[in-house]
Order: structure tokens, then C-alpha cells, then sequence
């Protein structure tokens, strides 16, 4: 009996120690993966500010009547075409007409007695003194003249320019007074994107390169020339206007639209450049890629900047000469052996 129990308890320490020693073969197992990497390297790019602005057009012009009067029409509509040389409003001339009548008169009138007494001036019988006062009278009267005949003129508004009606301000029937803005007129040919430049870095700007504006609306990125940088600084923004040029020839950037311009500084900086492919999105929505670090793979996350070409910029995360891993695969996770 004692035989039978002594060879159980061999036969069951026989298979605990087997059991154990598969497991401890089964844990020096480890996982591993073979990983191709590319080394981390710096590279120095020209430094940029990227800046908020508005797209406004380089021809705005606010028409307005040189005369006061009675507004007894407006000729054209918001967003309509307009050539130079376009009615655009008209003044009620009754008022203007009788004015011109009576100056008119009245130069004639002036114009006969000069004839009359300047062959007595001739023949000395007029005194110099008369004869002076008659001729200013006469020069008064006309210049009295033509001073009416333009205001008769004034009352119809015509455009000084070709381009497209932004704005009406008025509408017929009331009174106008004279420079009381009309309709604005707007020369969409050239357009320029405005834009507040920091007192801090406005004397950095780089003049002799374009700048990049991306136009919210349209989605569109194009180049332009810096303009012109206004001497003073806004007294609300502390900011100085700087104005980048924009070829409008197609009309698709309309004054007001939003606008962002990248303009170039003169500094530069240096930065780490990924493939976008090689951007890891987690599930938590966080953005990360896989580096060797003494043969172990390691999950880093990063931060991410600007999209040049097919790469993007990591603003944080990576280092020079750091290892990453290429096309990693797909069960490889944080603390994985690699080779």
C-alpha cells in the first residue's frame, strides 16, 4: 500500500515538474520583429509667420454727388457691371436749370454793356476806374455762368472707373447731400489680401519673397508680392497693415473674404519632416509613430505642424538621429524586441 501511494506521488511530481518547465520554456519566448529604419535628420527651412486677414479690393471707389439736390433716380444695381463713363444716379435739374438761365442772362446782359462802354473807354471818354469795375462785373458774371452750368452738369453721377457695383446707399426720392456716398464700385481685376503684422515682427518681414495665401472660401492657395507695409501701427491693434497683391482676373476672390497669409521672415529654423504615411492615428484619436530605441520598439507620440509635399512637420515628439520604423507591423506594440 505504502508502494502504491510512493509511486503516485513520484508520478504526480514527475508531471508538475514537466508542467513547470514547459511554462518557463513557454516565457523565455519572446516576440520579436524584423523592422526596416530610417534615421532622424534636421533640416534648416526659411521661418515664417502665418497671419489672419481679409481679402479687399485694391479699386474701391465710393461715388457721391458734387452738389446737393433731390435724388429722382439711381440707374444700376448691387453686383452690376459698370464701364467708366456709366450713369449711375441722377439729381432733379429744375432748380439747376433756372440757376444756369438767370447766369446766363445775366452774362449777356454783362457782355452788352462792356461792348457798349469799352468804345467809350476807347475814345476816353469813360474813366479808367469805371471801366475796370464793368469788366470785373462782366468776368463775375462769367464765372458765375460756368460755376452753374457745371453744377447742371453735377447732377447726373457717372462712374469714374469700369468694375462691378459692391454697394447701393440710396434709394430715390429723398434729398442727397453733396459728397454722401451713393453706390461703391469696386475694380475687382486686382485684389490684395490685408493683413496685421505684430510690432514685433514687423521688422523681420522678408520684402523680396512672395507670400502664400490660402483663401478660406474658394480653398484656393496662391502666391503674391508684399505691396506695401503701412508706416504706422493700428492705435487699437498695435498691428501694421502690410498688403499682398493678388491677380483677380477670373473674379474669384469677392472683398471681405477670410483669408490666411504665410509670409516669410528673415530667420530660419530648423525641423524633423515624417512621411504622412507613416503617421499613426490611435484610438483615442492621438497621433503617433513607432521608433527603435536599443533594439525595442517604441510607441512615440507626436505633434503635428505643416504638410509639405507627402510629408508633414513634427512640431514635438521626435529627435535628431532618433530611429523610426518603417511600415511597422501590424501586432507590433510598445516594448516589442526588433531587428
Amino acid at each position: 500500500m505504502f508502494k502504491i501511494r510512493l509511486t503516485t506521488l513520484l508520478l504526480l511530481c514527475s508531471l508538475f515538474y514537466i508542467t513547470s518547465c514547459k511554462k518557463e520554456v513557454k516565457q523565455k519566448e519572446v516576440v520579436q520583429y524584423k523592422v526596416t529604419t530610417n534615421k532622424i535628420t534636421t533640416e534648416t527651412i526659411q521661418s515664417t509667420i502665418e497671419l489672419l486677414g481679409d481679402i479687399k479690393s485694391e479699386g474701391r471707389h465710393d461715388l457721391s454727388f458734387l452738389v446737393d439736390g433731390k435724388l429722382i433716380a439711381v440707374k444700376v444695381k448691387e453686383g452690376q457691371t459698370v464701364k467708366k463713363g456709366t450713369v449711375i444716379a441722377k439729381l432733379d435739374q429744375a432748380d439747376y436749370r433756372e440757376a444756369v438761365k438767370i447766369a446766363k442772362a445775366k452774362l449777356e446782359e454783362a457782355n452788352d454793356q462792356l461792348g457798349r462802354l469799352q468804345k467809350m473807354y476807347d475814345a476816353g471818354s469813360l474813366a479808367e476806374a469805371d471801366y475796370k469795375k464793368i469788366v470785373y462785373l462782366q468776368q463775375q458774371a462769367e464765372s458765375n455762368y460756368k460755376i452753374y452750368r457745371n453744377k447742371l452738369k453735377y447732377t447726373t453721377l457717372v462712374s469714374s472707373i469700369s468694375g462691378k457695383v459692391a454697394k447701393v446707399w440710396v434709394k430715390s426720392g429723398g434729398g442727397i447731400s453733396q459728397g454722401e456716398p451713393v453706390v461703391s464700385i469696386i475694380d475687382n481685376n486686382t485684389v490684395y489680401a490685408s493683413v496685421g503684422v505684430p510690432e514685433n515682427k514687423i521688422n523681420k518681414i522678408d520684402l523680396t519673397k512672395e507670400a502664400k495665401i490660402i483663401v478660406e472660401a474658394t480653398s484656393d492657395t496662391l502666391y503674391g508680392a508684399v505691396s506695401k507695409v503701412y508706416p504706422t501701427a493700428s492705435k487699437m491693434t498695435r498691428t501694421f497693415q502690410l498688403d499682398v497683391l493678388i491677380d483677380n482676373k477670373k473674379d474669384l476672390f469677392k472683398d471681405g473674404m477670410l483669408c490666411t497669409v504665410v509670409i516669410n521672415v528673415n530667420s530660419s529654423e530648423n525641423i524633423i519632416k515624417v512621411p504622412l504615411d507613416h503617421i499613426i492615428n490611435d484610438i483615442d484619436g492621438m497621433k503617433y509613430v513607432f521608433i527603435k530605441r536599443n533594439d525595442i520598439a517604441r510607441k512615440q507620440r507626436v505633434y503635428l505642424g505643416d504638410i509639405v509635399g507627402n510629408d508633414i512637420i513634427i512640431v514635438k515628439g521626435l529627435f535628431n538621429n532618433d530611429e523610426l520604423i518603417i511600415n511597422p507591423p501590424l501586432k507590433l506594440m510598445d516594448g516589442n524586441k526588433v531587428i
